[in-house]
């Protein structure tokens, strides 16, 4: 049994030190004793979220809504793709969680087949590349789907199946607008495979940097970590410094010593082609599809 002196991660089921806000293994916000999740991604409280639900089932709505607002969040509502994007293009968000199988429009009526869900995921995500999302689904069939938008690059998002508990939906928010890409556990995917696949589809140029960058990556600190997961998800400097309630400068001078550690301060004058921020990218995809398990081998 757990000690009362540690704090097991929800995300990966290390334990730490009670005193932790971080996790040691994964840099995941720890919960305080008696919360479902996140005593905040600031170390304080809960942060309150401005979240738009997206499903047809005005039942399903309800219940969702009802519970995340008694967590402070401020709930706004869609029934099909075409009231959800007129919304989010309206005001802002910092999550949209989306059943799949939504209609494109009020006027038609659901079906079980559709994935016009999948296809407002993917517009909202290249309106708003830091928008979290969070895909809902009653059929466990649909992970395909969703990984395609994996393979693509896509962070921030998550896929939980229907009928999970109201606190895994709690933390799935929380961890897709840290920029994390989170898969339910029900779902059958291969997620070790997905990732050796996104390895091999590094170009030549890339491989040495991610295999390095991933190697390294566990000498990160709790913080840089979290901030780490926030750039490769495209949050910029100002937003980071504003979610994690510190300055823009400690945001800049910690992103200078996570480049320096994970061996990417150097890629500038010996991979001009390459950028940094999007080899972060991939080797936070490729790690939250390993559980956080670092990666070892060699660069050839």
């Amino acid at each position: 049994m757990m000690d009362h002196l540690e704090k097991e991660c929800s995300r990966c089921g290390a334990t730490n030190p009670a005193a932790s806000l971080y996790c040691a293994r994964c840099g995941a916000p720890l919960a305080s004793t008696g919360d479902s999740f996140l005593s905040g991604l600031t170390g304080s409280s809960p942060t309150p979220l401005v979240v738009l639900l997206v499903d047809d089932n005005a039942f399903n709505r309800e219940g969702v809504r009802i519970y995340l607002q008694r967590k402070g969040f401020t709930i706004h509502e869609a029934g099909d793709e075409e009231s959800a994007w007129k919304l989010v293009n309206s005001q802002p968000f910092d999550a949209v969680v989306i059943d799949i199988s939504i209609p494109p429009d009020a006027q038609t009526p659901s079906r079980p087949e559709y994935s016009f869900g999948i296809h407002l995921a993917r517009r909202l995500k290249q309106l708003q590349p830091k928008l979290g999302v969070v895909l809902f689904s009653a059929y466990e069939d649909r992970g395909a789907e969703v990984l395609d938008m994996i393979r693509d690059g896509v962070r921030g998002l998550a896929y939980k199946l229907k009928g999970c508990q109201p606190a895994a939906l709690l933390q799935a928010i929380y961890e897709v607008v840290a920029g994390r890409v989170v898969i339910d556990p029900e779902v059958h995917a291969n997620r070790p495979a997905l990732a050796d696949e996104l390895l091999k589809h590094l170009s030549p140029e890339e491989v040495a940097w991610v295999q390095y960058a991933i190697r390294t990556f566990d000498q990160l600190t709790p913080r840089e970590k979290e901030i780490a997961q926030r750039v490769a998800a495209s949050h910029n400097v100002q937003g980071i410094a504003q979610a994690l309630s510190i300055s823009p400068k400690t945001v800049e001078s910690c992103i200078g010593r996570i480049y320096d550690k994970l061996g990417l301060t150097e890629m500038g004058a010996d991979a001009s082609g390459l950028r940094k921020a999007i080899i972060l990218a991939k080797v936070c995809m490729i790690r939250d599809l390993q559980g956080s398990k670092a990666l070892h081998g060699g660069s050839g």
